[in-house]
């Protein structure tokens, strides 16, 4: 019973907060909110004292602690982070671009057969029978590279085209 009514005044407590937050204007606000946030964070320490869990969060502050040096030598990284980032997607959508202007690109029958390891003259059996046993090889199923095994496919396509 004492269970429901604290939840029921921590509701109270609460709604009473957000109404006043919500009509709360500017700078005002702003002083509000903070007050808002300390004081929840002053009743949740109350009652993690009250049930005797208060030591789980004074050893996760002593470990944060303990981290901070170590964190903050990493902030200096951040800039220099978001540059590489930005790079490397600027350096993906250009080879995502270029891969695209190569598989559009129509290939020849001397550059098929060449993939294919066909000579001149094949039959269909034979470039059936090529394709079939390079794509076990570089199958991307099997770990081999998408652009190998369309650049397979285009070659048979070439070739029984």
């Amino acid at each position: 019973m004492a269970r429901i009514i604290l939840l029921v005044a921590a509701l109270t407590i609460a709604l009473l907060l957000w109404h006043k937050l919500k009509t709360a204007k500017g700078e005002q606000r702003k002083k509000l909110l903070i007050k808002i946030v300390i004081g929840g964070i002053l009743a949740v320490l109350a009652l993690l004292a009250a049930t005797g869990k208060l030591n789980v969060v004074i050893a996760a502050l002593g470990a944060l602690a303990a981290m901070i040096p170590r964190l903050l030598s990493y902030l200096r990284y951040l800039p220099f982070l978001s540059q590489l980032f930005a790079k490397n997607k600027q350096h993906t959508q250009q080879q995502n671009g270029s891969q695209q202007a190569r598989t559009q690109k129509s290939m020849s029958r001397e550059e098929a057969l060449a993939i294919l390891g066909l000579k001149e003259g094949a039959s269909k059996e034979e470039i059936i029978a090529a394709h079939k046993r390079m794509m076990q090889k570089v199958h991307p199923d099997r770990g081999g590279s998408d652009h190998l095994a369309a650049q397979i496919n285009k070659a048979k396509d070439t070739l029984l085209g």
